[in-house]
């Protein structure tokens, strides 16, 4: 089994970035859409056996452990982001259970 539940301790936000709109005075506004405003994940370093050959990308890669996302509730995509402590991640991929439906995986980098 990837996690327990107990082992989900960190809060993340799931958003959809707007596009870049400015206010009267030229300042940039958010536009995000908020997709999960809170969910409760484990997140998971890949370690240097897992990279090989880039381990400048151990700083800047993660992998967040989440419950798995009924069919009802809304899809997590590669053009999404996740907040966790006030860093940003640009989704890279997302792997869903589909054998035990308990967790699902989120594959991540930080944006520059």
């Amino acid at each position: 089994m990837i996690a327990e539940t107990g082992d989900l301790t960190e809060v993340i936000k799931i958003i959809e970035p707007g596009v870049g709109d400015v206010d009267e005075y030229g300042d940039p506004v958010s536009t995000e859409k908020v997709i999960y405003p809170r969910l409760f994940a484990m997140l998971r370093s890949k370690n240097a056996n897992d990279v090989e050959k880039n381990l400048s990308s151990l700083s800047t890669s993660a992998q967040f452990v989440i419950r798995h996302r009924l069919s009802n509730e809304p899809k997590i995509t590669t053009d999404m982001q996740v907040v966790h402590r006030n860093e940003i991640y640009k989704i890279d991929d997302f792997n869903i259970d589909t054998q035990f439906k308990k967790f699902d995986v989120i594959i991540c980098h930080k944006s520059p």
